[in-house]
């Protein structure tokens, strides 16, 4: 009796182990995270029949050329592709903010030239804080860095608008002097 009881229960087991196993979910099914999509903002521009060596000339104006708004820093330029860091300092309009996000955001721009036409990205906008507790991050993320508990959600939807807004400044005066011609070299004159 023993035996026939304990081959039941060994059978009970062996059977009922696949059924309260984990299952790893599947991507159909919703299971597994999706990667988040990254915020950025890419336009293709079309010129009048110029070279891509005029259009990076123009670019790299544009990069060494000095802002009042945001700083243009770790300027490269490779053949036809010009690259740099954009940052804004931000602070806080109200007194004694809940959250001190003082800090800067910092967004990539890269513009590639072919002929007659270029193409900017402005990829990785990241809020950066002066104290590293209050750390935004990449605005992609629906909630911040330093957390939803530290920057509650309408202040992390505040600076993500105003990252976005700054963006878009920087593409529109990226427009602007890729439309100039690219000014020669000045020369002294020696009377």
């Amino acid at each position: 009796m023993k035996t026939g009881f304990k081959a039941i229960i060994f059978s009970l087991f062996m059977f009922s182990a696949p059924v309260f196993a984990q299952v790893t979910p599947s991507a159909e099914d919703g299971g597994i995270p999706k990667k988040k999509e990254e915020f950025k903002i890419q336009e293709i521009i079309t010129t009048d029949s110029l070279p891509p060596e005029e259009l990076a000339k123009r670019a790299a104006a544009w990069v060494n050329e000095e802002n009042l708004t945001y700083v243009k820093s770790g300027g490269s330029s490779t053949g036809s592709k010009v690259e740099c860091v954009a940052t804004f300092s931000i602070m806080p309009k109200e007194l004694n903010p809940k959250p001190d996000y003082t800090g800067k955001f910092t967004m990539n721009v890269v513009i590639e030239c072919k002929d007659s036409r270029y193409r900017y990205t402005i990829s990785q906008i990241k809020h950066i804080s002066k104290k590293g507790d209050y750390n935004g991050g990449d605005i992609g993320n629906s909630t911040p860095e330093c957390g939803s508990m530290i920057m509650d959600d309408i202040m992390w939807k505040k600076l993500k608008g105003e990252a976005t807004k700054r963006a878009y400044k920087v593409a529109a005066d990226l427009k602007a002097a890729m439309a100039i011609e690219a000014a020669e070299t000045k020369k002294d004159d020696d009377w």
